[in-house]
């Protein structure tokens, strides 16, 4: 059921797909086929890794949040089935999306089954005062994850939304819930309210190093390696950051080949080759590169002070040169 991920928390994902087999079910019904077909192999399982390692961080221990971490999981995976239904991507972890394989009304409701179960594994047990904090922070972050998900289909095919914005909706749509998986932890397992923070802090940034990486793998990376189309973005007229890194410093000509290329009627496939052109000719790939590297420094110093925290540093490190 594994395949290959991170191997900074490798130790917890056994435990974490046992967890996650025990909410969703055991594939008795179209809907829970549907949820497991989107569960498994796992992604990186970052979120819940995050959560379980910050935990563990503040003297905690993995199994004292297993359950609230699968529930976080499934409340991703259920925001990515939706994300391809909205970008209408045809392929997800190398794999048919959910909507190519089931259909599109099968993936809405399937989305909606992963969240519930992930709210029910979130609110499970333990101290009911910090499941109901750990929650609230969580269902924030789920919010601001709307709201960048929103934010993004309005910005398609604008070249002048400006590097600040899309880098709003990379805080809203990734950093929000890492940031929060990592308070979830730290709150579930008693941590000081400075401890919270930081931790709070550490998963933020760490998100953003994430999701700037996840915009250059379009540009750097191969399909069979990201298993995913380097060309969805372009398709579906997207500024990401690179992009936009890009069309700040590009002279008039190299302005005018992005423009071309975010024209709805130009085949993708040539965009995207035009486009990597321009990245490449700009100074853009290196630039984001250097951005993900510096929140993930910023990362990895606000876990100063902690008493265990040598595997979220490495988590740090990871996110920013990760080419998949």
């Amino acid at each position: 059921m594994s395949i290959a991920v991170t191997p900074v928390g490798s130790t917890h994902i056994p435990l974490l797909e046992a967890e996650l087999l025990r909410w969703v079910g055991s594939g008795d019904s179209l809907l829970e086929v549907a949820c497991l077909d989107a569960l498994f192999p796992p992604g990186k399982l970052l979120r819940p890794i995050l959560c379980m390692e910050s935990a563990k961080a503040v003297g905690g221990t993995a199994e004292q949040v297993l359950a609230f971490a699968a529930g976080i999981e499934c409340l991703h995976v259920a925001s990515l089935i939706h994300d391809d239904i909205v970008d209408q991507d045809p392929v997800r972890r190398g794999r048919a999306s959910t909507a190519e394989q089931y259909g599109l009304a099968e993936a809405l409701v399937a989305g909606d089954g992963l969240s519930m179960a992930g709210i029910a594994a979130m609110l499970s047990g333990g101290p009911a005062e910090r499941v109901l904090h750990a929650a609230r922070v969580t269902v924030e972050a789920l919010r601001h994850m709307c709201q960048g998900i929103m934010r993004e289909t309005e910005i398609r095919g604008d070249l002048t939304c400006a590097v600040p914005t899309v880098l709003n909706v990379i805080h809203d749509k990734t950093a929000a819930l890492t940031g929060a998986a990592c308070q979830a932890g730290a709150i579930l397992a008693g941590a000081t309210p400075g401890q919270t923070q930081a931790l709070h802090q550490y998963g933020e940034q760490l998100g953003m190093a994430f999701q700037i990486r996840d915009d250059l793998l379009p540009y750097t990376a191969e399909d069979q390696i990201t298993g995913k189309s380097a060309i969805s973005d372009v398709a579906n007229l997207q500024p990401t950051l690179p992009v936009l890194l890009a069309y700040e410093v590009a002279d008039t000509a190299d302005r005018d080949r992005l423009t071309t290329a975010f024209r709805s009627e130009t085949d993708p496939v040539t965009a995207h080759r035009d486009i990597l052109a321009v990245l490449t000719r700009t100074g853009a790939l290196t630039k984001a590169a250097q951005m993900a590297s510096s929140c993930a420094e910023q990362a990895r110093a606000a876990l100063t002070g902690l008493p265990d925290s040598t595997r979220l540093a490495e988590l740090a490190t990871s996110a920013a040169d990760r080419r998949r």
